[in-house]
């Protein structure tokens, strides 16, 4: 039996912990915090967080969320599912909470792991066969630096990151500025725009948004989420029908994508709100594409929110003063600016061994490198159904490492990931955001590649059109990664492995006896 070690707690994690204790490995998950989650972690996400997917594209594959969850469920409600989900497949017991891994040895064939145990900064060293590594792009919070701060702070004025935004009292009666226009930027000047003295939205660029209902009428999955919607994106590896699109047919992708901004521009009024973006939807559609907040235009529109474009250039003791000139008295300024992905148990040599010079990472498939031995990466494939693509990949890398999936030569390899690099610089350059790892819009392409290297079927039905006009759909990967599972995990034909939730709401304590090798 080899044993597995595996860093982090959240949708990744868990899914790797489940993939490998199924096929009966010995496995232990570490988490540096006081609870599992994740980005779902109740002590990282800010107030009234909501997924930006359905709960039926966002639950795992064998996992349906409860009936009575919303379309777009919550924070808490997806905290809730990811406790109920390692319960239920009995991995909670696998999980080290509070320990942080510091440092990754690898010799005599095994990596030797060391963590901190708080409180009490308790060391200890463990070893493994292989390790997961499930950290995923959303590691540290990240806030740039600029001059003034100190003195900004000194004086009372408040500087948060957005998941630190996580009660009313933060922007209740206070002249809030937030800077950004991704998701938690736009969700939380959204809210203070009924909470705060006056709010301001400060950013560099207007990104297109998406409603949840285009038209009012249509989800938009429908729209976005289906292999006929992915089609229309330009790939590195283009299937029959993607050719004719992209040559012949380019008018009709060309009129496809004209059209849905015109909606957008109609809909939200974009051009009132003089927020219409200077670049074409097409060109930014990936893992930051943003589901627009309930209200937020309208309340550009009527003054609620004041948008500025621009950039600070320094913090004063009561404000900050911008690039343009224009100085803003402020309470409280909520950076949206996203999170910087850390690795800090690996060394730089190891880094360099899996990033290329332009730090993008280099790992096949997005879960391994073969330089760097025994280490897999699940969650390093990002997407818009980041809870299906962590747990496919987590079952590609357990076949893996059970010997079930034989790996081109590595001149192949170094091919592919050439092809790829040049691909993202030339053709599609938003494709290098989150360090190479978002795999969104192509979603179904990168799927199917790790179902085919499985020795899987990458569709569920017989029929074209169910397969190609259905939007994505977790529970259809069910059916076709049912055949790995052991006899006494299958999922029953027809029945649900969802757990009432109601009782569920007590954060994951991990109770299990470590060993000090």
């Amino acid at each position: 039996m080899k044993t597995i070690g595996i860093i982090g707690a959240g949708i990744s994690g868990l899914a790797s912990a489940k993939a490998f204790h199924e096929r009966g490995y010995s496995v232990t998950v570490f988490e540096k915090s006081d609870a599992i989650g994740g980005v779902w972690d109740r002590n990282r996400f800010y107030l009234n967080v909501s997924t930006q997917t359905t709960k039926n594209e966002y639950a795992y594959s064998d996992f349906p969320m409860p009936s009575h969850y919303h379309e777009w469920p919550t924070g808490d409600q997806m905290n809730e599912y990811l406790n109920s989900y390692a319960r239920h497949f009995g991995i909670d017991g696998l999980i080290q909470c509070n320990t942080a891994v510091t440092k990754m040895e690898y010799a005599n064939g095994r990596w030797h792991l060391t963590t901190i145990r708080t409180p009490g900064n308790t060391t200890h060293v463990f070893s493994f066969d292989f390790i997961v590594i499930s950290t995923g792009t959303f590691s540290n919070p990240y806030i740039p630096d600029f001059p003034g701060m100190e003195e900004y702070q000194a004086a009372g004025g408040q500087i948060l990151h957005s998941s630190e935004v996580r009660h009313k009292g933060i922007l209740e009666k206070k002249h809030v500025t937030v800077v950004g226009f991704a998701k938690s930027a736009t969700d939380i000047a959204t809210q203070a725009a009924d909470l705060s003295s006056s709010c301001t939205l400060l950013f560099r660029k207007a990104q297109w948004k998406v409603p949840r209902f285009f038209a009012s009428a249509v989800n938009l999955k429908y729209l976005l989420f289906s292999r006929f919607s992915e089609a229309f994106f330009l790939p590195y590896h283009k299937s029959g029908f993607q050719q004719f699109l992209h040559s012949i047919g380019q008018p009709l992708v060309w009129m496809q994508w004209r059209l849905i901004e015109q909606l957008l521009i109609t809909q939200f009024r974009l051009k009132k709100c003089g927020l219409l973006p200077k670049h074409r939807i097409e060109d930014q559609i990936s893992c930051s594409l943003g589901v627009a907040p309930e209200g937020f235009y309208k309340k550009v529109r009527t003054g609620k929110i004041n948008t500025i474009q621009s950039e600070i250039d320094y913090f004063t003791s009561d404000g900050i003063v911008l690039k343009n000139g224009r100085k803003i008295q402020t309470d409280v300024v909520v950076f949206g600016t996203g999170f910087k992905q850390s690795l800090p148990y690996l060394n730089a040599s190891q880094l360099e061994m899996i990033r290329n010079s332009n730090g993008q990472f280099n790992l096949y498939r997005n879960i391994i490198n073969t330089r760097l031995p025994a280490i897999g990466f699940v969650g390093f494939n990002s997407s818009l159904f980041s809870t299906l693509t962590s747990e496919v990949a987590a079952n590609w890398l357990a076949e893996y490492v059970s010997g079930h999936i034989n790996l081109p030569r590595e001149s192949v390899i170094k091919e592919e990931l050439d092809l790829i690099e040049q691909w993202k610089i030339k053709k599609r350059p938003i494709a290098t955001e989150f360090s190479g790892l978002c795999v969104a819009p192509f979603n179904f392409q990168h799927l199917d590649r790790l179902m085919q290297d499985m020795g899987l079927p990458v569709k569920v039905s017989k029929y074209w059109g169910y397969n190609f006009f259905k939007p994505i759909n977790p529970k259809d990967y069910n059916k076709l990664l049912n055949r790995l599972r052991p006899p006494s995990h299958k999922a029953t034909p027809g029945s649900s492995n969802t757990l009432s939730l109601q009782k569920e709401k007590t954060p994951i304590k991990s109770t299990l006896q470590e060993a000090e090798y």
